[in-house]
């Protein structure tokens, strides 16, 4: 099985700040008005996370990572595995990365980018994953 680079990204501008955006990824608590039913998070470079998802037909997603960069406002990437992730995925190296920039006072485009290391998908894996960050970013944005 040969094993290949992958990057999945999603864009939106959103009616706040880079400061407000950056905060609602980085404080727990806000974090958990959107992001993730539970949130355990050390927000520092080398701290840990735990989320966890209590979709509405009774199942659980949970990811768990490191956080890897934190610059204020403008950039934050961290490592991310699900829970039922296994060695036979096959997959490594993955990453999120999410950037705020200001496109004029008050709005600021957010672009989330996952990258990983994996065997080969269907096209129709990106269109899922693209979607579940697509709802992820709605999500954020219906806080503002």
């Amino acid at each position: 099985m040969t094993l290949v680079p992958h990057t999945v990204s999603v864009s939106r501008t959103i009616a706040a700040s880079p400061a407000t955006l950056y905060a609602a990824w980085t404080e727990p608590e806000q974090m958990r008005r959107w992001y993730a039913t539970v949130v355990d998070a050390d927000v520092r470079v080398g701290g840990r996370y735990r989320i966890e998802l209590h979709e509405a037909d009774g199942s659980v997603n949970g990811f768990v990572g490191e956080y890897l960069t934190l610059e204020p406002h403008s950039r934050i990437a961290f490592t991310f595995t699900h829970h039922s992730q296994t060695p036979a995925d096959q997959i490594s190296d993955e990453t999120v990365t999410v950037t705020f920039r200001e496109v004029e006072p008050g709005r600021t485009e957010v672009t989330v980018t996952n990258s990983w290391t994996g065997p080969e998908f269907e096209p129709s894996y990106y269109d899922t994953l693209r979607e579940g960050w697509e709802e992820w970013i709605s999500r954020l944005e219906k806080i503002f």
